[in-house]
């Protein structure tokens, strides 16, 4: 690579810098007048501290957060373990004659796969 080529990618380069840093600092404007209007909103709300405040509005309008709703489960998070029995299992194959199983996993709260098993027959012998 000639030293002209070197020259005209370095200036290339600075012109691609250049544009990246002016975003970045228009970037950097907007969320600091964003910062500032939270803050301004916060002192006029009333509430002691900013988490009285984003729960009001949660309450408010009925916003579902994911870490909640993991929250609800177990500490975990994780989903626990399914006891099968034979009525949950007379329950799940009464309620797949009518849906599919994936309907019935989501809303009996089961694996695709623990439905598939009592479809199946794997759990008859209860």
């Amino acid at each position: 690579m000639s030293i002209d080529q070197k020259l005209k990618a370095l200036a290339e380069k600075e012109k691609q810098l250049a544009k990246e840093k002016k975003q970045l600092v228009e970037k950097q404007k907007k969320l600091k007048v964003a910062e500032a209007k939270l803050e301004t909103l916060f002192k006029q709300s009333g509430y002691d501290t900013p988490k009285d405040l984003v729960e009001a509005l949660i309450d408010k309008y009925k916003v579902r957060l994911y870490r909640k709703r993991a929250t609800e489960k177990s500490s975990t998070g994780r989903r626990k373990r399914t006891k099968i029995t034979a009525e949950l299992r007379d329950q799940v194959k009464g309620k797949l004659k009518n849906t599919s199983m994936n309907k019935v996993s989501k809303e009996m709260e089961i694996s695709y796969a623990v439905i598939a098993k009592i479809a199946n027959g794997t759990y008859d012998h209860l």
